[in-house]
C-alpha cells in the first residue's frame, strides 16, 4: 500500500514538472513505429523511460523529499520499490505503446528489435537504480552519465546486429 502510494506521487510529479519531457518520450517512441524509420529512436525512448526515476529522484533531492520520507514510516527499501516499479511500469507501458504503433502501421520488423532494445533499458535500470539510491543524484552524476553513454553505444550494437 505504501509502494502505491509512492509511485502515485512519483506519477503526480513528474507528470507536473515535466511534460515536455514525456511529450519527447512519445515522439522517439511513435516516430520510428509509424513511419518505419530508425529503431535507435525507439531504444531511445524507452532509455528516457528508464531514466524516469532518476528524473523522480532529483526532483526528490531538489525538494528535500528524504527528510520527510524519514520521519514517515516508510522504509528505504519501500522508497527503492516505487522507483524500480515506476521505472519497470514505464518501460513496459513504453514498449506496448511503441508496438501497438508499429503493428498498426504494418512496420512488424520493429518487433523483432523491440525485446532487444527492453532487455536493454531494463538492465539500464536494474544498474542505475541502485547507484543512485547509493550515492545520490548529485554525487552519482558522472557515473550515470558514464552508464548511460556505455548503454546507448551497446543497445546501438545490438540493435545493428539484429538489423
Amino acid at each position: 500500500m505504501k509502494v502505491r502510494g509512492l509511485l502515485l506521487k512519483d506519477i503526480y510529479e513528474l507528470w507536473a514538472q515535466s511534460k515536455v519531457l514525456l511529450l519527447l518520450i512519445a515522439a522517439y517512441l511513435l516516430i520510428p513505429a509509424l513511419t518505419g524509420g530508425n529503431a535507435m529512436l525507439g531504444s531511445v525512448g524507452l532509455l528516457l523511460l528508464a531514466m524516469l526515476p532518476a528524473s523522480a529522484l532529483g526532483y526528490d533531492e531538489r525538494c528535500k523529499w528524504e527528510r520527510y520520507a524519514r520521519a514517515m514510516p516508510v522504509k528505504r527499501s519501500e522508497l527503492y520499490l516505487g522507483k524500480l516499479l515506476l521505472g519497470v511500469l514505464a518501460v513496459v507501458l513504453g514498449a506496448a505503446l511503441q508496438a501497438c504503433a508499429a503493428l498498426l502501421a504494418g512496420h512488424t520488423e520493429l518487433l523483432v528489435r523491440l525485446p532487444v532494445t527492453v532487455l536493454a533499458a531494463a538492465a539500464y535500470l536494474a544498474l542505475s537504480l541502485p547507484l543512485l539510491f547509493k550515492l545520490g543524484l548529485e554525487k552519482g552524476r558522472i557515473l550515470f552519465l558514464l552508464l548511460t553513454v556505455a548503454f546507448v553505444a551497446l543497445s546501438g550494437a545490438a540493435l545493428g546486429l539484429f538489423a
